[in-house]
């Protein structure tokens, strides 16, 4: 996967690059006390974690009846002030991204999170600035499945299409990267659901481990 041509490898954040599942489902089950509803069990929410807080406000609220301003507030105010309690980078992925850096491989984040959360995510980790692209969801462009933010990052790495792997963990990454005509890699060991049927979405490749995109 990894020949000479590849210049750069893109990762979507949530359920791909980094576990953001505990505090995002610890912020859905905030809202869900603060308004006298039944919690959700960290399963059910580990598997809409990569779909966004409307996902989560979906679980337990009725858009039509419920102000969801006010309930996307809430979210994420509490998420923002834990948003470090328990995240860590999946398994591997430190060891990937040094393997790419001593490559001189580039590597970056196209995501539909917003950037203030993105970015805060890598500064405690103490990669913001050996990351090489960061395209958010709130970045102005169409979010995926629309190539758009792909091919921002391509534009603001210098590349082209076909020196570049997107490494997602939904059905809508792999679109986007098709889309933009950019190999696909479909992580399994993100937020997948039950009922995905991930062979079917056309990936160019799926790993179960970033490791895998090393030695394969």
């Amino acid at each position: 996967m990894l020949d000479p041509s590849i210049k750069a490898v893109l990762f979507d954040f949530d359920g791909t690059f980094g576990d953001t599942a505990p505090d995002l489902v610890n912020a859905a089950n905030y809202v869900f006390n603060k308004h006298k509803k039944d919690p959700i069990d960290f399963i059910s929410g580990r598997q809409i974690a990569s779909d966004g807080v409307k996902a989560f406000l979906d679980k337990r609220f009725d858009e039509s009846k419920d102000d969801y301003k006010s309930l996307f507030d809430q979210f994420l105010n509490y998420y923002d002030k834990h948003i470090n309690d328990n995240f860590k980078l999946f398994e591997g992925i430190k060891k990937l991204i040094d393997y790419l850096d001593k490559k001189e491989i580039s590597w970056g984040i196209v995501t539909n999170k917003s950037r203030r959360l993105t970015e805060k995510l890598l500064k405690f980790n103490d990669l913001y600035n050996k990351c090489s692209v960061i395209v958010c969801g709130d970045d102005g462009l169409k979010p995926k499945p629309y190539p758009d933010t792909l091919f921002h990052a391509l534009k603001s790495l210098g590349i082209k299409s076909n020196e570049a792997l997107y490494l997602g963990d939904g059905y809508r990454d792999i679109q986007a990267a098709k889309n933009a005509n950019i190999k696909s890699i479909l992580v399994t060991y993100g937020y997948l659901k039950e009922e995905d049927k991930y062979h079917d979405w056309g990936a160019s490749y799926i790993i179960n481990h970033p490791a895998d995109l090393i030695y394969s």
